[in-house]
């Protein structure tokens, strides 16, 4: 069976659009008017309405109604028994020209518009707290991006490292075995120079007329033998020097003793004479400095690496200058060179891996960032300085530890 509308859980009122009388009304709105249901089905809905209101009503909601626009949120006062109640009103069209006014006591409207503001403004602290989770969320993807990308700089150099040891490995190993035939070479070259010598002397002293000697062109036979014995001598000596600086320069890293800057630097200068000539004039102006404790070998892969980039960065002819001198209480090495330099954008990511100016498979970009870790490890710096067609320069800081009893002198 259907509940009447008298039984209705809310305070509503129903009444004819046509005539304004009341039709249905909820015992619980008789009960806050203080009003019996008979008593309010006898009026008509305006008179149970204070003047203001019935005014409002008649210009403003009953228009409205008659074109079948519900009116929402509407502020009435209604009278009770005794006293006008303040009451939030809901207009609603209903079939058959009826109207159903659902009514909220103002109190009750006020303790709601309370709890939905304080609901609301939960919500906004929620949103707050998840916009900044989200930031980050999204600040932590970027540092393990980072991370990444240094975890792959820091594989590359690693790969890069090993390689370069290999190779030193294999340098070290062919340089031994040239040194033997170089030996015997030298050895021999020795003895025949001196048999030679005696075998002419003995020609000059054999009573040989001038006749057969012109005959035999043997002033010319004594000058060239000479001459090529010296040659090869020459020859000798440049392969013994570079298979030395070459053992020297592949020596495994990881053992830190004292070290000269100054042999260091001539030591990579000779395992590097291919690069540099005809294309290169090295000027150098090397002050008196202490030695450093430091790793010989990644001291020479530093020195490689900026000797590399100054040499490759000069087109045609230029020079590179080489400076050392003592400041404070640090050695202080600075490469010059006369190339083509590099513009604000490049330089800011000279230090970077992989990064590289250099045609496909002409440069891995790992150069300069080996050797600014390395410098940072050794407990000294690496800074650049460039500029379009004006050169680069390059500072290296080496700390020194503890004074030495004697310096070394420049070049």
């Amino acid at each position: 069976m259907r509940p009447s509308k008298t039984d209705w859980p809310l305070l509503a009122i129903e009444f004819d659009l046509l005539d304004l009388s009341v039709t249905e009304v909820t015992h619980r709105l008789c009960l806050k008017l203080q009003l019996v249901p008979d008593d309010i089905l006898k009026l008509t809905v305006d008179t149970i309405l204070s003047p203001a209101s019935r005014l409002y009503f008649f210009s403003v909601i009953e228009p409205k109604l008659k074109q079948g626009i519900d009116c929402e949120q509407v502020t009435l006062y209604l009278k009770s028994k005794q006293e006008t109640v303040m009451c939030l009103v809901n207009a609603m069209c209903q079939p058959e020209n009826k109207v159903a006014l659902i009514v909220m006591l103002a109190d009750k409207h006020l303790l709601l518009e309370r709890q939905l503001i304080n609901e609301r403004n939960e919500v906004t602290e929620i949103n707050d707290v998840l916009k900044r989770r989200q930031l980050e969320l999204i600040q932590q993807k970027e540092q393990k991006a980072q991370l990444l990308e240094k975890i792959a700089g820091i594989n590359a150099e690693m790969l890069q490292t090993e390689k370069l040891a290999a190779l030193g490995q294999m340098a070290a190993g062919i340089a031994h075995e040239i040194n033997n035939p170089v030996g015997y070479i030298r050895s021999n070259l020795n003895t025949l120079s001196q048999y030679t010598q005696k075998l002419l002397h003995l020609i000059h002293n054999s009573g040989i007329t001038e006749q057969k000697r012109e005959e035999a062109d043997f002033d010319f036979l004594e000058s060239d033998i000479l001459s090529l014995l010296n040659e090869t001598q020459e020859g000798v000596q440049r392969i013994t020097q570079t298979t030395h600086s070459l053992t020297q320069f592949t020596r495994s890293p990881g053992l830190s003793e004292w070290c000269d800057i100054h042999h260091q630097i001539d030591t990579t200068l000779k395992v590097m004479r291919n690069e540099l000539r005809d294309k290169v004039d090295i000027r150098k102006r090397c002050s008196e400095i202490p030695e450093v404790y430091c790793d010989p070998a990644q001291v020479n892969q530093v020195l490689l690496n900026v000797f590399l980039n100054a040499a490759q960065s000069i087109t045609r002819f230029g020079f590179i200058e080489i400076t050392t001198q003592l400041v404070k209480d640090r050695v202080q090495l600075t490469v010059e060179d006369t190339g083509c330099g590099m513009s604000e954008e490049v330089l800011a990511r000279a230090i970077e891996p992989f990064y590289t100016t250099k045609p496909e498979g002409q440069g891995t970009g790992l150069g300069l960032s080996i050797s600014y870790n390395i410098m940072r490890t050794l407990g000294g710096a690496l800074s650049i300085s460039s500029a379009p067609d004006k050169g680069t320069r390059v500072i290296l800081s080496f700390p020194v530890a503890v004074k030495q009893e004697g310096a070394k002198g420049g070049n």
